[in-house]
Parts: structure tokens; sequence; C-alpha cells
């Protein structure tokens, strides 16, 4: 599956985040949103929680009403009155120790596995009126990244049928990144992973797109038909996440790199009232930066 991504990242849902975004999204055309982000707190626990807070998403196979109250209502108003398309709930951060209990659950298996992908397909089926609602895979822990990204990908694809990013960001563990990749592919016999969202500020500054597109076309056995298409930069409006990029300059960079999607870290860094550049400018530069134009 090739696709192109005119991504965003919404954060902060929370706390100003949540207000930051309902500003922005209308006129805007960005077509992918990628909530940031999902916790799983407990390897003892089925619940899932809204980033490294205390706010239960999902528990018991069932939504909460948090749920509607911060991921639902960013995807209406992208619906309603934006370009949103399709859904990526981001699972993992820094600090987040999510993939590592995800991993222990579904070794444990039995009922407390069935709850915990219960209460995932709960929180898709929550989120309407897009094409698809699928995962990003944030790995930022100091485990067995290959296996363990691998293995959580697996088991939402066999319970869900979803497409699936990955979002790299550390140049010396490409080789692991590709092993998940060729893990996954191996033991499905597809690839639902439709592509990597690469970021290129804070512990990414410096990463080099084409050098991971090369990476990707060198390796073996992936499943990734077309590399070229497959890497998507992602690049910040965040001050604390440095390099700042502007419109002009994510333009400038997706061409430099012969991008094929993109995607912005990330909205809660925005203004409210919209402020230039707004959600509409970076979506609008993506656009540029991607198609040529």
């Amino acid at each position: 599956m090739t696709m192109t991504m005119n991504g965003a990242y919404f954060n902060g849902l929370d706390q100003n985040g949540l207000a930051i975004a309902l500003a922005n999204i209308p006129g805007s055309v960005t077509t992918d949103y990628i909530l940031f982000s999902l916790e799983v707190p407990s390897g003892t626990s089925a619940d899932i929680n809204f980033g490294l807070s205390t706010i239960v998403l999902a528990t018991g196979g069932h939504v909460t009403s948090a749920t509607d109250k911060l991921l639902c209502s960013v995807v209406r108003a992208g619906v309603d009155k934006g370009k949103c398309q399709r859904v990526w709930l981001s699972i993992g951060s820094g600090g987040s120790s999510a993939f590592t209990n995800i991993q222990t659950i579904l070794n444990t298996g039995g009922t407390l596995r069935s709850t915990l992908l219960a209460n995932f397909g709960a929180i898709r089926q929550a989120i309407t009126g897009v094409k698809t609602v699928g995962f990003d895979m944030d790995y930022e822990e100091s485990g067995d990244l290959a296996s363990v990204v691998a293995n959580v990908t697996i088991a939402l694809y066999n319970a869900f049928q979803c497409p699936v990013t990955f979002c790299p960001f550390q140049k010396w563990l490409q080789s692991k990144w590709i092993a998940a990749l060729q893990q996954v592919y191996s033991t499905l016999g597809t690839q639902p992973v439709v592509g990597y969202n690469l970021q290129t500020y804070s512990g990414g500054n410096g990463n080099d797109p084409t050098d991971w597109t090369a990476t990707i076309a060198s390796a073996k056995n992936t499943g990734v038909s077309d590399p070229a298409s497959f890497v998507w930069p992602i690049v910040s409006c965040d001050p604390t996440a440095t390099p700042v990029s502007t419109p002009g300059q994510v333009v400038q960079k997706l061409q430099g790199w012969s991008s094929k999607g993109g995607s912005l870290w990330a909205a809660a860094s925005l203004s409210n009232p919209p402020a230039s550049p707004t959600l509409t400018d970076y979506g609008n530069a993506i656009f540029r930066g991607i198609h040529g134009s």
C-alpha cells in the first residue's frame, strides 16, 4: 500500500492543545491526524491512558468520556471543518513504557490480553467519519526494539487489519527498524506498515530521509514495495523540539529530500487564536513540498 502523508501530531489535548487544535483546524488541508498519545501504564492492567497522564481513555473493553473529549472532538472537527481522512493513534513517547507493558500483557495472554485489545478496539470504534484508524509506533524505550515493535504491530494487525506507521528517530537504530519490518512481513505474509514518520528534530536532528530510504531499498524481505514513498519527515514548529522550520523552510526541505509525505510536530505549539504560521500554513507547505508546486 502506497499513500501520501500530510500529517500533524495533535498533542497536549488534556491541556491547552485541545483548544489550539480546534481553533486551527477549520480550513486546514491536513489529511492525517496523529493523536499523541496512547499509554499502557501497567503490565498487569489493560487500561489505556492518555499520554503520561492518569486520564483513562478505555477500560474493561469500553471507552470513557475522555476518549470523546480528547480524541473524537478533534477528529470530528477535522472531518467537518478540515480535510481529515485518516487517524493514527500514536503509541509511546519519551518517558513511556507502553511497549514494554503491552509486550508483558501479550505474553500473559488470557483475559488480560483480550481486554487490552478490546480497549484498543473500543477507541478505534469511537472514531468515526474517516477512511481508516491505524497506529503510529513511537518506540523510545531501551529494550529489544525490533522484536517488541514487531510483536505489537502483529498483534494489532491481527486484531484490526489496520495500517501501521513506524516513528523512528535515532539513525544508529536503522537496522533495528528494518528488522522489525522484516519480522512483521515474515510473520504476516503481508506488510501493514505503510511508512516511517521520521523525526528530523530533537533526537532526530540531522536525519537525512534519503539515507533512511536507501537503507530500506537495500534491505531484503521487508515487504516495502516503494522505498522512495515510504519515508515521511516530521518537521517541527515546537520551540522545545529544534530545529523549528517555517512553512517556507518545510517546502524547501521536503522538495530537497524528494519526500512523498510529511508531518508537523506538533499542533499544541501553534497559536490560539490562529496567527501565522497556522496549521493551514503548514499543511499547505507540506502539500507544496511533496507535490513540487
